[in-house]
């Protein structure tokens, strides 16, 4: 699902101890990629090392290792707001990845799934659901994962979702201890005229990087689960997969006769290493992270 992007490797290309603007700078000067930022994005690196959100972004992404998107991952998650006050990362992210391309999209392959549902209403959609379980740990198995959709029939994209989770500041707390940070995004999908179970989100803004995300409804029961299997691509990255088991309840209980379907429809999407044991467990109800409701009206 998207989330928010983050400028793959080429931060990480300038790593220094101590980090400080000079120093950055300096080094970005002798770098590929830090050229095309010195040639076309200096005025946006520059804001963005004045605004404090995106300078505690910045230096914590020079910390990682190059390539590593887990890292660079977890610093969106702790530094990169999903309000306004990140504008200074999503013009800088905006002018150095899809405006000048001077970190190359990063390529993964993400396999369409064999087998999903022939139709789909989405009024089973809408209302309140929480992610139990999920696949991709980089983007799916947030504690208080709390999805609200609701449907506006006569707009393009009709199903529109305010999904809110929750990043635990330390991952090592334990159960009962954690704060948290709160996010929201939203999304909004279309259904695929031929495929009723296929739910679209395309044509988005250059501000979000362009990004695109396919839905595959994999199995679902009226007001208790669906499970949802997607495919994105960014500006940044491209073919970035996952998924995630949405139930009506914020603690996984569904009975056996359930989990039986869902083993069944995962093993015909035929994709590899997409198994019901390889699941996270998410905590929609994990102490110190409730979600507020959403603003929504279903």
């Amino acid at each position: 699902m998207f989330r928010a992007a983050v400028v793959a490797g080429l931060l990480a290309h300038a790593q220094a101890q101590p980090v400080d603007e000079a120093t950055i700078l300096a080094q970005l000067q002798d770098d590929n990629p830090g050229k095309c930022v010195m040639g076309h994005c200096r005025d946006s690196l520059i804001q963005c090392f004045m605004d404090g959100v995106c300078r505690g972004w910045q230096l914590c992404v020079m910390r990682c290792k190059n390539g590593d998107l887990a890292c660079q991952m977890r610093c969106a998650d702790l530094h990169k707001p999903t309000d306004d006050t990140a504008a200074k990362i999503n013009t800088f992210s905006q002018c150095v990845i899809s405006d000048y391309h001077c970190v190359p999209q990063q390529q993964l392959t993400c396999k369409t799934p064999e087998k999903y549902v022939p139709d789909f209403d989405l009024y089973m959609m809408q209302g309140v659901w929480y992610i139990t379980k999920g696949w991709n740990p980089l983007f799916d198995c947030f504690d208080c994962q709390v999805h609200t959709f609701s449907l506006k029939p006569k707009t393009t994209k009709p199903l529109y979702g305010d999904l809110k989770y929750s990043v635990k500041k330390n991952l090592g707390c334990a159960a009962g201890e954690c704060s948290y940070l709160q996010r929201e995004v939203f999304q909004s999908f279309a259904q695929d005229p031929h495929h009723k179970g296929h739910l679209v989100n395309h044509n988005n803004t250059v501000e979000e990087l362009n990004y695109s995300d396919d839905w595959y409804v994999l199995a679902a029961k009226p007001d208790s689960y669906v499970l949802i299997y997607y495919c994105g691509c960014n500006d940044a990255t491209c073919g970035y997969s996952g998924a995630v088991l949405y139930t009506r309840t914020p603690q996984f209980d569904l009975p056996e006769e359930d989990v039986a379907e869902i083993k069944k429809a995962m093993a015909d999407a035929k994709v590899s290493e997409f198994t019901y044991d390889g699941l996270c467990a998410a905590d929609g109800a994990a102490e110190g992270c409730a979600a507020p409701p959403s603003s929504i009206v279903v």
